[in-house]
């Protein structure tokens, strides 16, 4: 009975140490609220970045979504530790699986960006549609441009 007891014991010890470990599993949630979708057709292309050079053609994002959109809004959520993140998104309008552009490689679908920074010249920098996200998350709206 006491080696039961004590195997018993030893177990749940074991089990306790291993949980009380970070598993890595993100802690927060960043949702998007993606609005002036002026058509419910076609896919909204998502990237979630982390601060990088060339932000954001010049790198890649952490993650990425493709929605479907059937509404004005539409959201998605991103599953994040706390931290700095920017997003930029587009909406294939025409179902290709690409941004369409006019001359000189502008837009010719809607996009956006967090912060609903509004490029003039150029593209942002990671500082212009950067967002917090806490332990409570974050809610961010943009709209299409």
């Amino acid at each position: 009975m006491k080696k039961g007891m004590i195997v018993c014991s030893q177990a749940l010890l074991a089990l306790g140490l291993l949980t009380s470990f970070e598993t890595g599993a993100p802690e927060s949630t960043l949702t998007v609220e993606v609005q002036n979708i002026k058509e419910t057709t076609g896919s909204l292309y998502v990237g979630l970045y982390k601060r990088c050079k060339g932000f954001p053609t010049g790198c890649e994002p952490i993650d990425r979504q493709t929605v479907a959109v059937k509404s004005n809004p539409t959201r998605l959520t991103f599953a994040v530790e706390p931290g700095e993140y920017a997003i930029a998104l587009y909406h294939d309008v025409n179902k290709n699986g690409k941004m369409d552009k006019k001359a000189f490689g502008l837009p010719k679908e809607p996009y956006g960006f967090s912060n609903n920074y509004r490029p003039i010249m150029s593209a942002p920098s990671f500082d212009d549609c950067q967002v917090q996200v806490g332990k409570d998350g974050k809610i961010i709206s943009i709209k299409l441009l």
